[in-house]
């Protein structure tokens, strides 16, 4: 990996009609390769992601008893309380909202808004 000596931004491989160089997409600087270089710069774009392993955490029982979580003015669905614990989880794409979950300090029943 290369760095761009002007600005440094990293140097990407690209072909020049037949010669490879390196370039920098932010100011446009050039580098030829050096000759016998050719296969050893390359651009690898791998992401994996394994749904199944990806876990949402939970607030237990254990947890919910120790009362340290942040309270709001809430009307509880089941016993009508107003004040519930409440908690952010980014549970769709990054550039949705988070869904905040719940919890009645009275009957602990728990529930989420989108």
């Amino acid at each position: 990996m290369e760095f761009c000596p002007k600005c440094s931004s990293m140097l990407t491989p690209q072909k020049d009609g037949d010669k490879k160089i390196l370039a920098c997409q932010n100011c446009g600087y050039t580098k030829k390769l050096p000759k016998g270089s050719k296969n050893t710069y390359r651009i690898v774009d791998k992401i994996s992601h394994v749904p199944e392993k990806e876990e949402v955490v939970v607030i237990d029982e254990k947890l919910s008893k120790q009362r340290t979580m942040p309270t709001a003015r809430q009307i509880c669905p089941k016993c009508g309380n107003k004040e519930a614990y409440y908690w952010q989880v980014q549970t769709r794409s990054g550039d949705e909202a988070m869904t905040t979950f719940y919890r009645c300090v009275k009957c602990s029943q728990t529930w989420r808004e989108y």
